[in-house]
């Protein structure tokens, strides 16, 4: 799968990372920790990304959501439509961190 690809790369770049294999968990992750950002692959099954993100957003406003792959229709998530551009990633997140570090000044 994607995601489990982005592991190295974000951890490498300094992240801290976690893993779920569905949006489900990813969900239940929420419950119990606070992220910076929840990456969603568009093309998961069970529970579809747009669904997760509205959920996790109830539990966690302040959680960034990136989603990969196709664009969905909410209007708060950042919309990464090439699934293989880790770089682009990398930097998005960069980008989410600085954001934070602003808002939160």
């Amino acid at each position: 799968m994607f995601i489990k690809g982005l592991y190295g790369p974000l951890r490498d770049a300094g992240y801290q990372v976690e893993i779920s294999e569905h949006p489900a968990d990813a969900i239940k992750c929420i419950f119990t920790a606070s992220y910076l950002s929840v990456i969603l692959d568009s093309r998961d099954i069970g529970i579809t990304a747009t669904d997760a993100a509205t959920i996790i957003k109830t539990i966690r406003p302040e959680t960034y959501i990136v989603v990969i792959g196709k664009d969905v229709s909410n209007g708060d998530l950042c919309i990464m439509m090439q699934p293989d551009a880790i770089d682009q990633l990398k930097e998005l997140i960069h980008e989410l961190s600085l954001l934070r570090i602003k808002t939160h000044s």
